[in-house]
């Protein structure tokens, strides 16, 4: 099978040669080590440094370059190409304050010593009150928002990956997300509205729904096969809201993402790490989608038992654990975790082997690549 092929017989719930395998984010420095290059997608200092060159359409361009080129060398059947930010202006070009720092207009974003990078104003914003903000939130919402206006610019890193893909005979699944209906950044008193204003609550929703929905059409559009929806919306004690309000207020703009893509002839999975066992029939049956994405490990989904109860249903992608196994384990470790996590994940199709969330600062490179020679051991592919 081709990559593609591979990944249409999981989501048709059709026995592939081998299950899919597959990584949405691979961050730097791991990204880095693995190319043998600063990756455009994810190093900040190359990114600002080609910013503050004028060369925006070059990072972009760059940027699909080096995410089909860690999809080839590692051997995976899928590619995330996400939309990216229109062409800045040019008073908005990076400056650089000292290594590793940037201003960028009004904020700085500096690259900390393990790689992740932080982000503050230059000058501290004055503090506003509760009140004040659930004020302004408020006035916000009066109107029903907009379709977009969505620029050709916006879709650059796409349309040059699936350039590449196509110039080089390498037939990857396209994905790219639109998590656009989440609650776990929601401010405290947005919160409060799910039990005292539900009318204001569904506009707030409505806000991010309208746009997601006109960028879903567009990314198909412009050739994706998966659209990854939801939001993240719980921890490891469980989801941040009750079943009855995700139902509510979360499940039904989710379900209407979901028909749009399949209209458009594209799959569509539901994403949230955490505990969500207590509104999984309504994340997966109730909203309709075709997977479930971010599944972690660590906060006890389990997918011998998800496969039980939902594997007709649902294509599982992920469940390789990033919070310990690929931090602090040992080889033997990751081995024996991603043969427990490929046989767990087989049969009826169904499954795309994956971590829990990404490839983060924290993971080992040689803990990832360990997972990635057991995943070829495994299938007979050394």
């Amino acid at each position: 099978m081709t990559p593609r092929e591979r990944v249409v017989a999981a989501f048709e719930h059709r026995e592939p040669d081998r299950t899919p395998i597959f990584e949405k984010l691979i961050k730097s420095p791991i990204a880095d080590e693995l190319l043998g290059r600063p990756c455009a997608a994810s190093n900040l200092e190359y990114q600002m440094q080609r910013l503050a060159d004028g060369d925006w359409e070059g990072l972009q361009r760059q940027s699909a370059r080096d995410l089909v080129d860690l999809s080839k060398m590692l051997g995976f059947d899928l590619v995330r190409l996400p939309r990216n930010g229109g062409e800045p202006p040019l008073e908005q070009r990076p400056r650089r304050l000292e290594p590793g720092v940037w201003q960028v207009g009004s904020m700085v974003a500096e690259v900390l010593d393990k790689g992740w990078v932080r982000w503050r104003p230059v000058e501290p914003e004055p503090r506003r009150s509760e009140a004040e903000q659930e004020s302004a939130l408020r006035q916000s919402l009066e109107d029903e928002p907009d379709e977009p206006v969505l620029h050709d610019s916006t879709f650059l890193v796409i349309r040059e990956g699936r350039r590449i893909i196509e110039q080089e005979g390498l037939d990857l699944a396209v994905f790219s997300e639109v998590y656009a209906i989440g609650a776990a950044t929601l401010p405290a008193f947005v919160f409060c509205w799910f039990a005292t204003e539900p009318d204001l609550l569904h506009r707030y929703y409505r806000r991010s729904h309208v746009p997601a929905m006109a960028t879903i059409r567009r990314l198909v559009q412009e050739g994706v096969d998966i659209v990854a929806l939801g939001g993240d919306l719980a921890c490891d004690l469980g989801p941040m809201v009750s079943p009855a309000h995700y139902r509510e207020f979360i499940m039904p703009y989710i379900r209407q993402q979901a028909e749009l893509c399949h209209s458009l002839g594209a799959y569509c999975t539901n994403a949230t790490d955490g505990d969500i066992w207590p509104i999984l029939d309504d994340f997966i049956l109730g909203t309709g989608v075709d997977g479930y994405e971010e599944i972690d490990f660590a906060a006890g989904m389990d997918l011998p038992r998800l496969k039980a109860k939902y594997g007709e249903n649902c294509v599982f992608v992920g469940n390789v654990d990033i919070r310990h196994t690929l931090t602090s384990g040992t080889v033997e470790q990751v081995r024996a975790h991603t043969v427990a996590c490929i046989e767990a994940g087989w049969g009826n199709g169904g499954h795309v082997l994956m971590s829990g969330n990404c490839i983060h600062e924290d993971c080992k490179t040689d803990l990832f690549l360990a997972h990635l020679q057991a995943y070829r051991d495994y299938f007979g592919l050394s």
